[in-house]
């Protein structure tokens, strides 16, 4: 069987600390700053975001995070906006560039079914739904918005409506359960050998033929 090819890793679409960091040093740290800083504290789980521990992670005292928010539930709010634009809107942009709707399928399944780092915060998100009344209507806005455009990509290799839907369904379902799987069982695909036999069967299984 071909083996995957070795490719550059796909550059994160979400700030790291360590740049958000020296933001500090020059300028000072925007509300997107705060913003995007609180996207890493999620990936430690909801629970962990707080002003003391998002402060002392960027090095700075509480009164910047104060010029900007009025509370730890006004900057999830905007850490789940950055979210929502870096990890739905603007990807789908980047996947717009791509000529062929097959092409964009097999990008979209390798990136989004490849759990990187930022993929704590994905995982962390939809774990947090359940308890955490900010989280969840922005996951379903967030998740609709993904079928739509699952719909609208099976929709462009000729796939009548219902059945476009229904490989949509398929597979958005599968990508929710895998993060599931990452929640209930860290270490299934934890290398990145299994990762990648993992996509290549995913890309088997999500492109019609």
């Amino acid at each position: 069987m071909r083996r995957p090819t070795s490719r550059p890793p796909e550059p994160s679409p979400f700030r790291s600390i360590e740049d958000i960091r020296k933001r500090h040093r020059g300028p000072g740290l925007s509300a997107e700053d705060w913003a995007d800083a609180a996207l890493w504290s999620l990936a430690e789980g909801v629970e962990a975001l707080s002003v003391e521990r998002l402060s002392r992670g960027l090095g700075v005292t509480k009164g910047g995070f104060y010029w900007h928010f009025k509370d730890r539930a006004d900057v999830l709010q905007a850490a789940l906006a950055r979210w929502e634009q870096l990890a739905t809107t603007e990807f789908i942009q980047r996947l717009e560039a791509l000529p062929d709707p097959k092409q964009r399928l097999r990008r979209l399944l390798a990136l989004t079914f490849d759990l990187g780092p930022h993929g704590k915060i994905e995982v962390a998100i939809v774990a947090g739904a359940a308890s955490d009344p900010h989280i969840q209507p922005v996951l379903a806005r967030v998740s609709q918005r993904r079928l739509d455009y699952l719909v609208k990509l099976y929709r462009a290799l000729g796939l009548p409506a219902r059945e476009a839907r229904n490989w949509a369904l398929q597979a958005y379902s599968t990508y929710v359960g895998l993060l599931h799987l990452a929640i209930a069982s860290p270490e299934t695909l934890s290398s990145s050998r299994a990762r990648a036999d993992y996509i290549q069967h995913v890309a088997r299984t999500l492109i019609p033929a």
